[in-house]
């Protein structure tokens, strides 16, 4: 056949694809320090992470076709095995959850279980303000008022406990902590913060996006010497979302939401019928392919996929902490490190490394840029090129003035 009825030939099409996977970068793959999709690549020491993302996409593909209505009783049941296994490494006794779209859906349908549980149509929604965007915009769409407590100051990363318990109104529903902070890699207080929902009988939602699939597999292989309690085993804990698509090396887009019990599970279809998820209509491919990744690598290798991240993070810190006039922010936890400058203005350094080719996330509080950088194993030989091209950017990025760095301040923290 040589054209299609849009008159189109089978090999316009085909270079038109290729212009526009160039155009996506997908070609740079290795080079993105701030990917989500499957990240395996085979290395000394994951030997077989080219085979085990081969599979995961070839999984996805075979069910491309489906949805999880008529034709997804294979998915249900891969999706059924997905959460008891990672729900029981979490601490529930009884997992129950879902697969949906991302962390976003995940940390909507965790707060609507909450406001069904609470019985209110409307009320508040208490979090720290270096929590998701995800938070700020379910509350506009779910008639929540969003009380953003402020971090401690000159301690981005942290929270208060006590300035959550204050920031708790009677209308209140729920709190939000979270297990990996955008941008800065930290944990919450969360056990702190589990015993005031407690007293206060209010709903827990952790947002793992990013710590849910490398947390528990950091501490199983004894990385950390202790990572703080953060999971079901913190008694308020309801409810937690991680992201297949980030730590848990699947094609996009999945996350996962699991629940402390199956009658939280029941409150989720209560107002989200059938499943409990926003979306009514769910392909089968993400559910697949991240069923595969988990079936491939189970526990063991995920165990060695999070030290193989960690180990690219450690040397990109300690990389840029040796460049004068460069800080890494401390409390990261997890693959997540924040580098700024109390002394240089990084916005030349940030369009410097861009014409290099490089990409990452870009953050403006510290401001007036900080880069964030969030390496995974397809990043696999990349940390000295590209710490060689900061130190070169850095050598003349110019001075910081005083007006720029407290002005920054002012800017959203949601700034890339």
């Amino acid at each position: 056949m040589d054209r299609f009825p849009s008159g189109v030939t089978r090999y316009d099409l085909l270079d038109e694809l290729s212009r526009l996977e160039r155009a996506s970068r997908f070609d740079e793959t290795e080079r993105n320090f701030f990917d989500e999709g499957p990240h395996l690549i085979s290395s000394p020491e994951l030997p077989w992470g080219d085979e085990v993302r081969h599979l995961s996409v070839a999984a996805y593909e075979r069910f491309i076709h489906g949805e999880t209505w008529i034709t997804g009783g294979g998915a249900r049941e891969m999706e059924n095995d997905l959460v008891a296994w990672m729900g029981g490494l979490l601490g529930s006794a009884d997992p129950a959850g879902f697969v949906a779209s991302g962390g976003s859906e995940s940390n909507m349908c965790a707060i609507l279980t909450a406001k069904q549980l609470a019985g209110r149509k409307g009320g508040s929604l208490v979090f720290p303000d270096n929590g998701h965007y995800s938070l700020h915009k379910l509350c506009r769409m779910f008639d929540l008022d969003p009380i953003a407590v402020p971090a401690p100051d000159g301690h981005l990363d942290r929270v208060d406990p006590a300035a959550i318990e204050a920031a708790i109104r009677p209308d209140t529903i729920a709190i939000v902590a979270t297990a990996g902070t955008w941008a800065y890699g930290s944990v919450d207080p969360i056990a702190e913060i589990g015993a005031i929902a407690q007293r206060h009988d209010l709903y827990l939602h952790v947002d793992g996006a990013f710590g849910g699939y490398i947390l528990p597999f950091l501490e199983l292989g004894g990385y950390h010497a202790e990572i703080p309690l953060w999971d079901f085993r913190v008694p308020g804990v309801c409810s937690i979302s991680a992201d297949l698509h980030k730590n848990g090396m699947a094609p996009p887009p999945a996350s996962t939401l699991f629940f402390r019990d199956s009658h939280l599970l029941g409150l989720a279809k209560e107002i989200c019928p059938p499943n409990g998820t926003i979306s009514g209509t769910r392909g089968t491919g993400p559910i697949a392919g991240a069923w595969t990744m988990y079936r491939l690598l189970g526990t063991r290798g995920y165990i060695e996929v999070a030290r193989k991240s960690m180990s690219m993070r450690d040397e990109l810190a300690r990389g840029a902490a040796a460049i004068p006039g460069l800080r890494v922010h401390p409390g990261s936890l997890i693959n997540m490190t924040l580098i700024h400058s109390d002394e240089l203005d990084l916005r030349p350094v940030v369009d410097h490394l861009r014409a290099r080719g490089w990409m990452f996330a870009v953050r403006t509080v510290p401001g007036p840029a900080s880069i964030v950088l969030a390496p995974m194993p397809h990043n696999e030989g990349q940390a000295p090129r590209f710490l060689d091209d900061l130190a070169d950017a850095v050598a003349a990025a110019p001075a910081l003035t005083g007006a720029e760095a407290v002005g920054a301040e002012k800017v959203s923290s949601y700034g890339f």
